[in-house]
């Protein structure tokens, strides 16, 4: 998925990565049908102009647009869903367990994308140690309530599994090595040194050495990371020297602070250099802890002072996050009296460090460190043996193990699709062709378990990644028989964090548009090269970057949920017109650590938010089957508007992309019966109402649905 444009943060909600109790919804399906009558039931009427102005007083300053309710349109085959994301807010021990599985269970839909993701390895990895002297670590305990409570809540649906956590054992190399008398670290996250939690004033000096081997968007970066007054490994004071472009226009080099606290990174601080920050330059780097001021001088300049009282005392260490690489050496603490606190060259052993962790013991508590490596330490054949085993125990009673013996599990699943990995090009920084070799095995292992599972390939973060669909949908590549299904890739829009709610429209709708026009690119390589692959967008949402993976986010404007709602129907309208066949809105649940601001429902109570309601009220509305009318010119640039007809009856989406209200007109709408999600209805129940003239008013970024009576 696309993530925001920060490289001290996880590259997921899958992740890039936001998103009850008893929400109503009538029941519905979302089978493909043949449009049928509905296509000759299209009143008779002529075109129906339709204009919109600005509350305050333009009226009539748009010209009318007519609606052709002749137009062939196109039929859709659109599917609304969503994705439901692994983490402690749906695990059974959860206050709101009850809520958030009867708020998916009214939703009906199918493609539901369920993902135990990596920051949560006890939740999504079944076999966390590798096997060994005749003795395995397979353990489903903490993963089977979750897949039970899944599989319950969409009974008798087409739903897309995703494990997409390949066990880190697999990967090499660890994440600190020596080499060269250097430290050498790579990804893991932060480890810091064995004493000192309790050090309190002291300068850490040490020699920096960032490495290009970052990966963001396609492009490379160099991005080293030190810390200090680290409590523990997930609370203290971060700092990064980077090449990585943290601001517009891009300068040649930063200096970034950034905060941890429970685990997660707080709000980034970029400060551009007088300098260039150069792959494979060593720099010596001077950090000085006194009292609430931090400073750092890099080559013997003073580049920046930091003021923050939040941690008092705590040791030193280094950060690297995913394919992130650099050398340290040269390290010696000294407190405020000039005593040597710690010294180390690196020229023996790590005696005096404690490396990242593989993983938590909490199953709660998020680790984005865990999924590391850009290289597997396992033939590829062992990772497609694992994926066997994994869906053999939901399919097939059981598996065999690496060492003969059986584990017998009481599950025989249906499984109708089955997602091959997620975000390859962030979480593993893999090639196309590495992916392709991956699936291929993957694929053909779980078939022998579960012949009749359909595959979803790619999930790309970046949906920009020509190459990928180039080299994946050319079937040449693939080993004889291996089906391609369907193809997947992500897309979230980012306001700026300066922004207020005001300004989340004209920033996220400018992405959208951006996204829309990467799809028509990617829709003719798929069209030219496989075009009986369908295509899934299935993670598709918004992120503020001040709520992202932070335990204690910035506070979330009540706006921003309807703004979010709004661009997830303008994109699925715009999708739909395309052909695309499924956009699942991300997510079911998310919370502070992990993407609160990409949640469909709260997580305090379970109850819905304004993005929840704006799926319910198109899985409601727009149908597969129905007839879309593309307008060629829109009402306004703040309004948009989709004409459709839906088993006959005639009906008008309408998305407001500010947050101003907007008047619309419209001939005809007089009488109407409007379903609205706007800010008044917030999370409520979708708000129905009577249209008692042509024109409707529709609050700051508000959702309704017209259903006409001529």
């Amino acid at each position: 998925m696309d993530r925001p444009t920060d490289p001290t943060r996880p590259t997921h909600p899958t992740d890039p990565a936001r998103p009850a109790g008893n929400p109503a919804a009538p029941a519905r399906r979302t089978v493909l049908k043949s449009l049928g009558a509905a296509g000759a039931a299209a009143a008779a009427a002529p075109l129906l102009p339709a204009t919109a102005a600005h509350a305050e007083g333009a009226a009539g300053a748009a010209a009318p647009l007519p609606i052709d309710w002749h137009a062939a349109g196109r039929v859709s085959k659109t599917t609304p869903t969503l994705q439901v994301v692994v983490n402690p807010k749906i695990r059974r021990e959860s206050p709101i367990h009850d809520s958030v599985y009867r708020a998916l269970r009214n939703l009906d839909t199918d493609y539901v994308r369920f993902v135990p993701w990596f920051p949560y390895p006890k939740l999504g990895v079944a076999e966390l140690e590798p096997p060994t002297d005749g003795r395995t670590s397979w353990d489903f305990s903490l993963i089977d309530p979750l897949v039970e409570d899944f599989e319950k809540a969409t009974r008798g649906r087409s739903t897309i599994l995703n494990f997409s956590t390949i066990p880190e054992w697999m990967w090499q190399p660890t994440p600190w090595t020596l080499k060269d008398g250097a430290l050498h670290v790579v990804g893991g996250d932060i480890g810091i040194a064995a004493s000192g939690t309790d050090w309190t004033d002291y300068t850490f000096a040490v020699d920096v050495t960032p490495r290009a081997t970052g990966v963001q968007d396609g492009s490379d970066y160099a991005q080293a990371g030190w810390t200090v007054r680290m409590r523990d490994p997930g609370n203290g004071y971060g700092f990064l020297l980077s090449n990585y472009p943290y601001s517009a226009p891009a300068q040649s080099g930063y200096l970034v602070f950034v905060p941890f606290k429970d685990g997660q990174s707080g709000p980034v601080r970029a400060t551009a250099l007088p300098f260039a920050v150069e792959d494979g330059r060593t720099y010596q780097v001077r950090t000085t802890a006194a009292g609430s001021t931090l400073t750092v001088s890099v080559d013997g300049t003073d580049v920046l002072t930091v003021q923050d009282d939040t941690f008092a005392a705590g040791t030193v260490g280094f950060r690297e996050h995913g394919s992130e690489s650099a050398d340290f050496d040269n390290v010696v603490v000294t407190s405020a009296d000039g005593t040597t606190l710690l010294s180390d060259d690196f020229s023996g052993d790590l005696s005096r460090w404690t490396a990242p962790v593989a993983y938590p013991d909490d199953p709660d508590a998020p680790d984005f460190g865990y999924s590391q490596g850009q290289r597997l330490a396992v033939p590829v054949s062992v990772v497609a043996d694992y994926y066997r085993r994994l869906v053999s125990w939901y399919t097939a009673g059981g598996f065999t193990d690496e060492y003969g013996a059986f584990h017998r599990s009481p599950y025989h699943y249906q499984l109708p699709y089955w997602e091959v990995l997620n975000e390859v090009d962030f979480e593993h920084a893999m090639t196309p062709q590495e992916y392709t070799e991956l699936y291929d095995a993957i694929v053909t292992a779980i078939h022998e378990v579960s012949p009749r599972t359909k595959f979803v390939a790619l999930a790309l973060g970046n949906s920009a990644g020509f190459d990928f669909y180039r080299y994946f949908l050319d079937r040449a590549n693939h080993r004889p028989g291996v089906p391609l299904d369907l193809i997947s890739y992500h897309f979230y829009a980012v306001p700026n964090s300066a922004d207020t709610a005001d300004d989340y429209g004209p920033d996220g709708f400018a992405q959208a548009d951006g996204f829309l026009a990467t799809v028509a690119q990617v829709e003719q390589i798929r069209t030219s090269l496989a075009p009986d692959v369908r295509t899934t967008v299935d993670e598709l949402g918004t992120i503020l970057p001040d709520s992202a993976t932070q335990s204690d986010p910035a506070p979330i404007p009540d706006a921003y949920w309807n703004f979010s709602g709004g661009l997830y129907a303008y994109v699925f309208a715009r999708l739909a017109l395309m052909g695309i066949d499924i956009v699942g809105e991300s997510q079911l649940m998310g919370y502070p650590s992990q993407y609160p601001s990409v949640s469909m429902l709260d997580w305090t109570t379970g109850e819905p938010n304004a993005r929840y309601r704006v799926l319910e009220l198109i899985l409601d509305e727009i149908r597969p089957g129905s007839r879309l009318i593309e307008l060629p010119d829109q009402p306004s640039g703040d309004v948009y508007a989709l004409a459709l007809v839906d088993r006959g009856r005639r009906k008008v989406l309408l998305v407001n992309k500010t947050n101003a209200p907007v008047t619309v007109t419209i001939d005809g709408l007089r009488g109407a019966h409007v379903r609205v999600v706007d800010q008044k209805s917030a999370g409520g129940d979708i708000r129905g109402e009577w249209s008692s003239a042509d024109s409707y008013p529709l609050g700051g970024y508000a959702v309704a649905v017209a259903t006409l009576t001529t």
